[in-house]
């Protein structure tokens, strides 16, 4: 349980105060993935920040039995002139770990940030990519309540970002997050609960779907129509999602990671008043990964499709690793009445 009592947090800016709580009073139930969101200038990353514990209010309470990590790749607590391993080992006596943990933590470290040699080198020369992965890889290694994370999903190159996807949502099986992120899709597979916070006021809402509505309509943005390359208008996503007969996430894939093109329809779509785009096969396919649902739905990873199955038929029981043995198999899954099939075979 997070609990804000009157909590107020201003900054002084141009003598004037500038809000980012004014007299909140909000309780947020434990053991849910928390998607925070607003406009540019917010303050979300102040407020993911004091819900942590990291930084504090102006006046009021913000209070909580759970254990909170650091800012997950943000490195602005290492010491430039210690090492890679000298800052993990400052940390790890910080929290109590013993010699032997010690070592086991450094190890993990080293490997999972594949710093290499340069883990024994001076923080200082390190790009701001290797102070990420160096502080990212250090979170994995502790156990909290909740991770905090600040569009920290970003970090690295397309293998390491993957990597890190992956050993972030293994960690979430034993921890909760409360992340910042621009990426609605990142917030729809991560997040349970959603807060919008909009000129000092803090609203909770249940279904971090509804958070996202809540901070689209907020942005005023005109409704516009989605057209398709088969001639087809739509008013909106789950329009157009509804006639073709696949899930709203495809259209979205489509629409937002692969240039309007939707590979499993072969059609594009754009909105409204721009270009259209010319149809494109799916970008970074990985051979025996990258899989495609029959619902329209691209994953990068059985492990991917499962987390997403899993959350959305939650009185389905389905095995960790149900849709890598349906892969092996014929790619049909009974239990969803979906069918699978990797991407770099499907035509």
């Amino acid at each position: 349980m997070i609990k804000l009592i009157n909590a107020t947090k201003y900054y002084k800016t141009q003598g004037k105060n500038k809000y980012i709580l004014k007299n909140t009073n909000l309780e947020i139930p434990s053991d849910k993935n928390i998607g925070i969101l607003g406009r540019n200038g917010s303050g979300k990353s102040t407020l993911l920040r004091m819900l942590g514990g990291i930084d504090f209010t102006t006046s009021g309470d913000i209070v909580s039995d759970k254990t909170f990590s650091w800012v997950m790749g943000l490195s602005k607590g290492l010491q430039p002139a210690m090492t890679g391993r000298q800052n993990v080992k400052f940390v790890c006596r910080i929290y109590g770990k013993d010699e032997e943990q010690i070592r086991e933590i450094s190890n993990y470290v080293k490997e999972f940030s594949e710093l290499g040699d340069y883990f024994d080198m001076p923080i200082k020369l390190y790009s701001n990519g290797m102070k990420s992965r160096l502080s990212f890889s250090l979170s994995l290694a502790f156990d909290f309540d909740y991770l905090i994370i600040d569009e920290i999903l970003s970090v690295g190159d397309a293998s390491f970002k993957k990597k890190s996807e992956n050993a972030l949502k293994n960690k979430m099986k034993k921890c909760n997050i409360l992340i910042v992120s621009h990426s609605m899709d990142t917030l729809r597979n991560l997040c349970d609960v959603g807060i919008v916070l909009h000129e000092g006021v803090v609203t909770y809402y249940d279904h971090i779907e509804d958070a996202i509505q809540s901070y689209n309509r907020l942005n005023k943005a005109p409704s516009k129509k989605i057209l398709c390359s088969d001639g087809a208008i739509f008013d909106n996503i789950k329009d157009a999602a509804k006639h073709y007969g696949v899930k709203p996430k495809s259209i979205q894939q489509a629409m937002t990671q692969n240039n309007g093109s939707n590979v499993f329809l072969k059609k594009v779509f754009w909105f409204e008043g721009t270009q259209k785009p010319e149809f494109q096969e799916w970008q970074n396919v990985v051979e025996n990964e990258t899989i495609i649902a029959s619902d329209g739905i691209i994953f990068s990873s059985s492990k991917e499709a499962y987390y997403f199955y899993a959350d959305l038929h939650k009185g389905i029981k389905l095995e960790p690793d149900h849709i890598e043995k349906v892969l092996l198999k014929d790619g049909k899954s009974d239990k969803l009445k979906i069918n699978f099939k990797y991407l770099s075979e499907y035509k």
